[in-house]
């Protein structure tokens, strides 16, 4: 049941209508069982996990609570990492682990079979196992109270507007808001449809536009020259945020019309002038996860230079599997993680800030963070290191474009033309969400601005959104 989907329309409004006419005490229950139907409407046995998932993080937490020794919480809190890391490394890793060895055997002259488990990825289980598994260490280090009503924390985990891609919550801000009662307000419901709208406008208008063009050049590289490889990663940079950050609007936006708050995930990411400013800006639930529960056990920032490049290293690679199995992955990850290295080594030695007037600082910076994230993302997109390294290698053998090969990329004049439109709403938005919120804000406060706004928006998704129910490219993950 896609967001970008008319059976969720569908589904949501019911929803809402059973929601809200409800009595206070029997919402929690409606939330709960809505959650599982979503869940289940891709797969019903992906919800066997979800709620064992959702046991085991519960009754461990309770067990560290009632525990009066130190060594019954660590045991209680490991035995849920056990579980947790177990599950997701079983059904995310082991066919990756199997096919990796089985060509390690076949390096040494043994030919193994090259069949695998074909284990089937459940839909969310990287996000909703991080969430989870963020509560029990927040709950060992007393960070937070472990909760004891169980519905409330079989909501926190199942939630379904950030169930599949997230963002990644945290405890303290989203348990209390499962304790209370929850009423339809008209600004809840403007600004969580208005926040809908402009999610599915970068997701249909955008990204799904995009897209065809990225898969066709992606697929078969070889078909292509360097100057499509170019236009291939730049359009795929610009894919990849709308499908995402699209997503956390739109889950945003549902859960606000709920009651619910969720983080903002994306902070126009692209305007950032350093590499560490991106990943403030960048899956900002993610990135603030790694921070606090691998970067800063690790030793974060403390110590000297090698040991903060270690630290960064070691996140950035486990980032980069953390978004599948596969080594392009871990490449993308080791990219970024150097990336951060090197800058940190530069800002460092080279102070540009003593010689280097600040707009100049600005546009270098930004350009060397440009190069490094699109750099990443061929091998984030593409299907394999070698085809990462020839449409790199490629890009360096420039040479003229044809209007018929956008043609048969659905690129062709009218729709080239409606993208350039979208880009540039996109555009101009984005830069006043960075650099002038208050006059968005300032405008936001006018109804009739707004309400016309979220028309326009409605309407342009009609004539000009993709449909056709074409999934969320983090649900992969």
């Amino acid at each position: 049941m896609l967001f970008n989907s008319f059976e969720f329309v569908a589904f949501f409004a019911a929803f809402l209508a059973v929601f809200f006419t409800a009595p206070t005490r029997l919402q929690p229950y409606t939330l709960l069982v809505a959650s599982y139907v979503f869940y289940m409407s891709w797969r019903p046995s992906f919800a066997l996990l979800l709620a064992l998932t959702t046991v085991v993080d519960y009754t461990t937490a309770v067990v560290m609570v009632r525990s009066r020794s130190q060594a019954a919480r660590r045991a209680a809190m490991l035995t849920a990492l056990t579980i947790n890391l177990g599950i997701l490394g079983t059904v995310k890793y082991l066919d990756f682990m199997i096919t990796n060895a089985i060509g390690v055997m076949g390096l040494l002259g043994y030919n193994l079979s090259h069949e695998t488990l074909g284990l089937v990825l459940p839909l969310g289980i990287s996000f909703y196992t991080f969430q989870s598994i963020s509560y029990t260490l927040d709950v060992y280090h007393r960070r937070v109270e472990a909760e004891h009503n169980f519905l409330t924390y079989a909501q926190y985990v199942s939630f379904f507007p950030q169930l599949i891609a997230g963002p990644i919550e945290r405890a303290a801000h989203m348990l209390p808001q499962f304790r209370i009662g929850h009423r339809l307000t008209y600004d809840n419901l403007t600004s969580g449809l208005f926040l809908v709208g402009w999610g599915l406008f970068k997701k249909m208008c955008i990204a799904d536009a995009i897209g065809p063009a990225v898969n066709s050049i992606y697929t078969s590289p070889a078909d292509y020259a360097g100057t499509y490889q170019i236009v291939a990663a730049v359009l795929f940079a610009i894919q990849i945020y709308c499908d995402f950050s699209g997503y956390s609007d739109v889950a945003r936006g549902t859960a606000r019309i709920m009651g619910v708050d969720l983080m903002i995930n994306f902070r126009q990411p692209y305007f950032a002038t350093s590499l560490q400013e991106f990943w403030h800006r960048w899956h900002i639930s993610l990135s603030t996860w790694f921070r606090d529960y691998l970067f800063i056990p690790l030793g974060g920032s403390r110590g000297g230079e090698l040991s903060v490049a270690r630290n960064l290293m070691i996140v950035f690679v486990v980032s980069g599997i953390w978004h599948g199995a596969a080594w392009t992955f871990a490449a993308w990850g080791t990219i970024h993680g150097a990336g951060l290295v090197i800058e940190r080594a530069v800002i460092r030695l080279v102070r540009p800030e003593i010689w280097l007037a600040a707009p100049a600082r600005r546009l270098i910076g930004w350009c060397w963070m440009m190069i490094v994230v699109l750099v990443g993302w061929v091998f984030f997109r593409s299907s394999s290191i070698a085809n990462a390294i020839d449409a790199l290698q490629s890009m360096t053998q420039l040479g003229a474009v044809s209007y018929f090969t956008f043609k048969m990329l659905n690129l062709a004049s009218v729709e080239m033309m409606m993208l350039m439109i979208s880009l540039t709403v996109l555009l101009v938005v984005d830069f006043h969400l960075a650099f002038r919120a208050g006059r968005l804000e300032a405008l936001g406060c006018r109804r009739w601005v707004s309400t016309g706004a979220g028309i326009a928006i409605v309407y342009y998704i009609l004539l000009f959104g993709v449909f056709g129910h074409l999934e969320f490219i983090y649900f992969q993950f």
